[in-house]
């Protein structure tokens, strides 16, 4: 009976549709997980509590507790509530978090799960082990869409209220795409600007809570003067995070494309 129940439960997927990850600490975090097991065959059966591994493309980077799952032929939900994770192997778990924000498609492992299975009125002990597939943010990308500078009342690409914040300051406006299953909290992170010839030619700061799909984000910075900029294709490099935390080791992977628009190249003349 263990055999065939492990081998239906090989069989089984596991397909994740939204990752939280929140309450970022220097070696910890929160998650959450949204998911379902299907092709889990017309075999009825009760999954016990387990704790499986985490592997990422560099190892086992943390544990994660799974509730009792409760299977049919049509597959089950399975719904992992907010749970603390801790960081086992920091440079497996930055790993982890590199590949989803930049690569287009990744591998998550859960492995090593002692568990017991109920059907057919009888009880198999297995060992739990999946893979799941996601996909990763690629990139993510990210448009300038709006700059305001200091003292500047509306108009052009930067309509609205001047921000107050002393000559050379500015409020840049950004969406961002994401088309991972990842929703994640950033916390105040910050970033430089970069000019065609990759020169640094400002400086924002900001909260950043990274939803699916598309999200705005708002930051504040401050031109680097004399440097200059055109209208065109520049970078936004994240340069590190508040508060102590793995954010900021995990910003400095962000690095894309944007296009400078004519009020941030104005203000850096």
């Amino acid at each position: 009976m263990d055999s065939i129940v492990q081998y239906v439960l090989d069989r089984s997927k596991l397909e994740v549709s939204h990752i939280k990850i929140t309450n970022a600490k220097a070696n910890s975090f929160t998650m959450s997980i949204t998911s379902r097991a299907t092709d889990t065959r017309p075999l009825p059966s009760t999954t016990s509590p387990m704790t499986v591994e985490l592997h990422g493309p560099k190892g086992r980077f943390a544990n994660l507790d799974l509730p009792e799952i409760h299977t049919s032929s049509r597959g089950a939900d399975v719904h992992i509530a907010d749970q603390r994770i801790d960081i086992l192997d920091m440079e497996a778990y930055l790993a982890f978090v590199r590949s989803i924000m930049l690569d287009e498609r990744l591998t998550l492992r859960l492995e090593n799960g002692k568990v017991t299975v109920k059907a057919l009125g009888m009880k198999s002990n297995i060992v739990y082990a999946k893979e799941v597939q996601l996909m990763g943010m690629k990139g993510p990308q990210i448009a300038l869409v709006r700059t305001v500078v200091d003292g500047d009342g509306g108009g052009g690409d930067g309509d609205g209220d001047g921000v107050d914040g002393g000559e050379g300051a500015f409020t840049n406006t950004t969406v961002v795409r994401n088309p991972s299953p990842l929703e994640i909290g950033l916390g105040v992170v910050s970033f430089d600007i970069l000019n065609a010839e990759g020169e640094k030619i400002a400086s924002e700061e900001g909260e950043m809570y990274l939803l699916r799909g598309e999200s705005t984000h708002t930051r504040s910075g401050r031109v680097v003067k004399g440097v200059g900029a055109k209208v065109g294709p520049g970078k936004m490099v994240g340069t590190g995070a508040k508060g102590g935390t793995w954010v900021d080791e995990t910003i400095r992977f962000l690095s894309q494309a944007i296009e400078i628009n004519g009020k941030l190249a104005a203000a850096c003349s």
